[in-house]
């Protein structure tokens, strides 16, 4: 009832308004050889988003394998 969406649309036609990227990297297309100077914003945006996602293995390792140590 809410969405506004022509169901005469092909969902392939929708789908192909955004790169497969879009969502987690907006800007992948913009990044060039000075994002990665040192000292400058967009390094440091780079080093965090680069940590959380070496992070989320981590976790669910722990999250995995603590248990079975404490209990096991």
């Amino acid at each position: 009832m809410g969405d506004k969406v022509d169901p005469s649309t092909p969902a392939e036609h929708v789908a192909d308004r955004e790169p497969p990227y879009q969502a987690l990297l907006p800007n992948f297309d913009k990044l060039s050889h000075s994002s990665f100077e040192k000292g400058t914003v967009s390094r440091r945006r780079i080093n965090g988003a680069l940590l959380m996602l070496a992070l989320i293995p981590v976790v669910v390792v722990a999250v995995i394998f603590v248990p079975q140590l404490i209990i096991g």
